[in-house]
């Protein structure tokens, strides 16, 4: 086995929910990148969830990861997380083995100005590692208004 040198991001989504527990990532609803919103601006609650590939040669190193999201033009938005990490090998671990570090934190309340595409940002020492993509847009309500072309008012019922 050749060993890896680069840390990289295995995996990053967003997800209506996710925990780390164990090592483990449960998740609830991810990979998904739209969300409809009636009225802007709105605080929505969802999941960021990265696993962040460690290889041997960056283990015992502190490393700082942060989660920033960005509109389409790149103006970061408010709201951002992240933490430090260091990673000890595990004693069963065969020399170049990497590690898996799996983070999930949940944006509570978090606001979006307007309809757009946005980008969860992940950066591990202050580099990007990953990026997801996703849109935010006004939800029409369903045939439009009543009683308008393609509407679903009563004048829209069609007779037998």
């Amino acid at each position: 086995m050749i060993p890896e040198t680069d840390l990289f991001a295995t995996a990053f989504f967003l997800a209506d929910h996710a925990v780390v527990e164990n090592g483990k990532v449960y998740v609830n609803g991810g990979f998904w990148n739209n969300m409809q919103f009636a009225a802007f601006p709105v605080a929505s609650t969802f999941s960021v969830v990265g696993v962040i590939n460690v290889p041997w040669s960056e283990q015992n190193k502190q490393h700082r990861f942060q989660v920033v999201f960005t509109d389409l033009d790149g103006h970061q938005l408010a709201g951002e997380f992240g933490g430090e990490f260091t990673i000890t090998p595990d004693p069963d671990a065969d020399v170049g083995d990497p590690f898996l570090m799996p983070i999930a934190a949940t944006a509570n309340g978090f606001v979006f100005p307007g309809p757009g595409h946005y980008s969860a940002v992940l950066k591990i020492d202050g580099e990007e590692l990953s990026r997801w993509g996703f849109r935010v847009s006004a939800a029409v309500p369903l045939g439009g208004a009543p009683g308008a072309p393609g509407g679903s008012g009563p004048a829209d019922i069609p007779r037998l």
